[in-house]
């Protein structure tokens, strides 16, 4: 069978695609398992999965030396196989999470939980607002203490502040007095409190001060185009800014479960993306340029929101469905989705096993192995073909997040589900709109503001959505003010 456009569906056997699911799979087990014991206990558990994929991989090479192997015998092979490299990278994982827990009840931070200390660190990414007051900012510490007894060692931590810490770009070097409060689980690095305004030593670098102008540009932009809590929730919701939203709003987009909007993710991704293509094929562009095009718009896209972690794993696996948009493929871009997954679980666990990332990883899966199908039912007629993959691309990529929400906590309470399904056609329009008058604002501020007010009716539902379900029965409550 083939479609429209000449590519034929049976170019990808579903088969072929779930090869590195099982290892995925058994990296995150072995992750969550290793993180969540002491790390004698987690070398203990790689140690039992390396010699299960050497007991697996014995039992195939016995396998193959019986004489005529026949079909069961392969295929008895190719599951050891499987298994084999499911209990390697486990393996590797619970070796890897056993060393970082070991390496951060080893950091001098440790040392210094429940008392003060200076730091120097480096700030990594943008300041968010705190419900008690002040702000959060990310930093990684690179020296801890001072004089003599000062000690070199990163850590990656949220240092929580009020005066002096808002507005920081990131890759802005400071430097403090904090003290370092407990971690809130097993595991996890302490949080800090700043006790000093922020000494900067080292001013950021590009990459901190573009996103930072844009920033400051797109608020402009915002209160010259909307009133109310809509100016404040145009740069939430494109740049993960919430300076300008008040803290009764920010409430009921948490009761109501749509709090996630304002975080960075691959659904984010695959919008602007999405955008680009449909804006190049109504220009007559060839599928050729047209990812090209949609390649020049992801990248301006981490321009734009800057290149935090956040946004570059998000970028990472916009590229994966990018290349599955463009091949018209399932195959290949999952097996280098699952690869992704598979080396970001290794290098990084914390990261791997955090809400952000799999929530791009399943944006970006979904995209990858449902956008196609749904796009050729939902065409019709009266519907150009490019406009129903875009809506299919928005459509999937909204719903296949919503399970990983409400698992997570993301999406609190008891309407979390209908309230992002209510939302779902305003998403897309407010976070291509909104990215492209970001991106406008600094070169031509009118046109940005024709922009920012497109998406005002998008931002009232938004708005309305979030406080008519965070005054339902069963919803977290609200404190006013």
């Amino acid at each position: 069978m083939t479609d429209r456009d000449g590519s034929s569906e049976r170019r990808t056997p579903a088969a072929r695609d779930l090869r590195l699911v099982i290892p995925t799979l058994a990296v995150f087990a072995a992750t969550w398992v290793a993180g969540a014991v002491r790390p004698a206990e987690a070398a203990a558990v790689g140690v039992v999965l390396a010699v299960a994929a050497g007991v697996a991989v014995l039992w195939s090479v016995a396998i193959g030396t019986r004489p005529g192997p026949g079909t069961r015998a392969q295929l008895d092979r190719t599951a050891l196989a499987v298994l084999a490299l499911a209990c390697a990278v486990g393996a590797v994982a619970a070796g890897v999470q056993a060393a970082r827990v070991h390496a951060l009840a080893a950091h001098p931070l440790i040392e210094s939980v429940g008392g003060r200390t200076g730091v120097r660190a480096v700030v990594t990414g943008f300041d968010r607002p705190v419900r008690t007051g002040g702000v959060m900012v990310p930093v990684r510490v690179e020296v801890t203490g001072s004089g003599t007894s000062a000690r070199e060692a990163q850590l990656d931590v949220v240092l929580l502040a009020r005066n002096g810490w808002s507005g920081l770009p990131p890759g802005t070097r400071v430097q403090a007095s904090v003290a370092v409060l407990e971690p809130r689980s097993a595991g996890e690095p302490p949080a800090l409190r700043a006790l000093s305004a922020p000494r900067v030593t080292g001013p950021p670098g590009w990459t901190g001060r573009v996103p930072a102008a844009v920033r400051e540009k797109l608020r402009t932009v915002s209160d010259r185009a909307l009133e109310g809590e809509a100016a404040g929730l145009l740069p939430s919701f494109v740049l993960g800014d919430e300076g300008g939203v008040s803290t009764e709003t920010r409430d009921e987009f948490r009761a109501s479960g749509l709090a996630h909007l304002a975080a960075v993710s691959g659904a984010n991704t695959t919008y602007v993306v999405g955008a680009v293509l449909l804006a190049a094929a109504a220009l007559g562009v060839g599928r050729r340029g047209r990812i090209v095009a949609a390649g020049v718009g992801l990248a301006g896209f981490v321009a734009v929101v800057g290149p935090e972690p956040a946004v570059l794993r998000a970028a990472g696996t916009g590229a994966i469905g990018l290349a599955a948009m463009g091949a018209h493929r399932t195959g290949r871009p999952l097996a280098a989705l699952g690869a992704v997954v598979l080396l970001v679980a290794l290098l990084d666990p914390s990261t791997a096993t955090g809400a952000g990332f799999v929530l791009s990883v399943s944006a970006t899966a979904a995209l990858v192995v449902a956008a196609r199908p749904v796009a050729l039912r939902m065409r019709r007629e009266w519907m150009p073909d490019t406009v129903a993959d875009v809506l299919a691309v928005c459509v999937v990529a909204h719903l296949a997040t919503l399970p990983v929400l409400a698992a997570s906590g993301l999406g609190a309470g008891p309407w979390a589900l209908p309230a992002n399904i209510a939302v779902a056609p305003a998403v897309p329009l407010v976070t291509v709109l909104g990215t492209a008058a970001a991106a406008l604002g600094p070169v031509w501020e009118s046109g940005a503001v024709l922009l920012a007010a497109a998406c005002a009716p998008a931002l009232w539902w938004l708005d309305t959505v979030a406080g008519f379900v965070a005054g339902l029965p069963g919803s977290p409550p609200v404190t006013p003010g």
